[in-house]
């Protein structure tokens, strides 16, 4: 299987399994921000995104917010709450940050997963570091240019594993087959 392609697809945050994860053994999640829990445009986390990530703590799994945007971005963007390990400006995909931060935490990359919107970002870095990556779909078609850009990339593999029977695609969703 390709190095882009997902463990998992998600319609959002809200609808991951965290029990599933749980009893897959997963110990930690690396959460991607913009798109993923929150838009970028947002000037605050909703109330949903807090809740999940209370949630996942709750299940007795380390939520780590992992985004390549800037510390004063993602400490805007969540308020001060929730109490969360954060890790900024990680240059995804480059898998040196989830590693590092694995062995921080002294975790197997089996024992991790990854949340993310972009093919080309979370989950390649999620795969790189070898840990279970998550697709969701992302929260708002608003995004910044180069976005935009990496979105037409993903359009162009997503067309590629439809035609090979790999996923299908409704409304941005990407669900695997």
């Amino acid at each position: 299987m390709s190095i882009l392609f997902p463990k998992m697809t998600v319609r959002s945050f809200q609808t991951l399994d965290l029990n599933r994860l749980k009893d897959q053994g997963i110990q930690v999640l690396f959460i991607d921000v913009d798109n993923t829990i929150t838009t970028e445009q947002n000037e605050g986390i909703s109330k949903e995104a807090h809740q999940f990530i209370l949630d996942v703590k709750r299940i007795g799994i380390e939520p780590v917010i992992f985004s390549n945007n800037f510390k004063f971005h993602i400490e805007r963007v969540l308020g001060g709450y929730p109490d969360v390990a954060l890790c900024t400006f990680v240059c995804k995909p480059l898998p040196f940050a989830y590693l590092w931060q694995m062995a921080k935490r002294k975790k197997k990359p089996s024992r991790c997963a990854v949340l993310g919107d972009q093919l080309f970002t979370d989950i390649l870095g999620g795969n790189f570091a070898r840990t279970f990556t998550i697709l969701t779909k992302p929260l708002t078609k608003l995004e910044r240019n180069d976005t935009k850009i990496m979105r037409c990339l993903e359009n162009l593999v997503y067309t590629r594993w439809e035609k090979q029977g790999k996923i299908a695609r409704e409304d941005d969703y990407v669900r695997i087959l």
